[in-house]
């Protein structure tokens, strides 16, 4: 459903917050929000006080210099620096290594001499590089998405070794040295070969014997009529070569048929984007509706640029046309909010930095998710009905921006 909308790339480093971050870098992490609770800022953000008033911002890099209201984690083009000090569950930590994936997908690691199957990417995450259980465990919890990466054929009397190769045998002497013959026809002069006698297929073969034209491309300017075999050491041309797998560990052969096999597995971050619900959809139009009238550019299904050059899809991204300052909101309408859900949308919001994050649910949120939103900023808004959270999300705009036409706070 999400295909019919418009989608389009923000750099959060717009020329308004550029101008803003110029007046006021001092006091980045001192002061508390407005309504006397904390900021958005933990002690987790705090360790990074060292390294924003001593070393200077990149330009791609945004801060919000709004003592008040700031939740600058510092510099996020220090991968590591985001790891070490604001993520430290392993789950999320995790989650950040697979953003900087470009499939967003972990692949396995097979080693043939040792005979296992790893993944390397949670060692940086302080687990063993063949605990399955853990991304298994982020499987069950809706995390990332498992499937099959590639089937090993093993030998069936050694199934501990995971090293097997393909052999060819000739039908006719039972010979292993057997080669694939190619029929080979130059379709401008109509000349025919074998690859034996004339290999095309060979840069510095190209030149037709025939006809003496240069072949510039093979696949468009050469057909293969019929495809064989040959035994080299008693000359027979046939169709169908004897196959037989080979355990290499053994050195012996078994037969295709009787082989074992092992799946192994990769992991990719789910695509939280998948068709919403007409619910779903009306919610989003209400909110979109909403922002605007209070003096925001709404907009859904945007690709942010976050400050580590990644660009994150954000369900709904609005900017504040007095201020540049950004509000994010995902939707998880029809679910119960879980941790998993909280994980998903961490990374994102640590990069792109926005002023305020709100997760609209019509599901209460779980006890032990709270904390965990309440720690990164996360407001949580819940309502079975869709005109309360209207409402929730109205009253929650209203108390940190001032209607249209209403002077700005100094």
């Amino acid at each position: 459903m999400f295909s019919k909308f418009n989608k389009k790339i923000k750099d959060i480093s717009s020329p308004q917050e550029k101008s803003i971050k110029k007046n006021n870098t001092s006091n980045i992490l001192e002061e508390p929000s407005k309504d006397g609770n904390k900021s958005k800022e933990s002690s987790l953000e705090k360790r990074f006080e060292s390294d924003t008033t001593q070393t200077k911002s990149p330009p791609d890099t945004l801060h919000d210099t709004n003592p008040k209201t700031s939740n600058s984690l510092g510099s996020l083009n220090d991968p590591s620096a985001i790891m070490n000090s604001a993520i430290g569950d392993k789950s999320q930590h995790l989650l950040f290594e697979i953003e900087q994936i470009p499939d967003k997908t972990i692949k396995p690691v097979i080693d043939f001499n040792n005979n296992s199957v790893s993944y390397p990417i949670l060692s940086k995450i302080g687990q063993s590089s063949d605990n399955t259980l853990f991304l298994d465990d982020l499987v069950t919890d809706g995390t990332l998405k498992r499937q099959v990466h590639e089937k090993l054929i093993i030998c069936p009397d050694h199934p501990d070794k995971f090293s097997s190769s393909v052999k060819l045998y000739c039908p006719g002497c039972n010979s292993v040295n057997v080669e694939k013959l190619n029929l080979y026809e130059h379709k401008k002069c109509g000349f025919i070969t074998e690859n034996l006698v004339h290999d095309f297929s060979n840069p510095n073969n190209s030149e037709c014997p025939s006809c003496g034209k240069k072949i510039i491309d093979f696949k468009k300017e050469i057909r293969i009529p019929a495809m064989w075999h040959q035994c080299i050491d008693c000359k027979e041309k046939f169709d169908n070569a004897i196959i037989k797998m080979f355990c290499r560990k053994h050195e012996h052969d078994f037969d295709i048929n009787s082989g074992r096999f092992v799946t192994t597995y990769s992991y990719q971050l789910r695509d939280h984007d998948a068709p919403i619900t007409s619910d779903e959809e009306l919610m989003r139009d209400d909110l979109i509706t909403l922002l605007n009238n209070l003096n925001f550019s709404a907009e859904f299904t945007v690709l942010v640029k976050g400050k580590s050059g990644n660009h994150h899809k954000i369900p709904i991204y609005a900017t504040n046309n007095s201020n540049g300052e950004s509000i994010a909101v995902f939707m998880d309408y029809d679910t119960e909010i879980s941790q998993s859900k909280i994980n998903s949308i961490l990374i994102p919001i640590l990069d792109i930095d926005p002023k305020h994050t709100m997760l609209i649910s019509s599901l209460e949120a779980k006890e032990d998710v709270k904390p965990l939103a309440k720690q990164y900023g996360i407001q949580i808004i819940s309502d079975s009905k869709r005109s309360k959270i209207i409402e929730q999300v109205d009253e929650f705009i209203s108390k940190n921006y001032p209607k249209p036409g209403e002077p700005i706070e100094s």
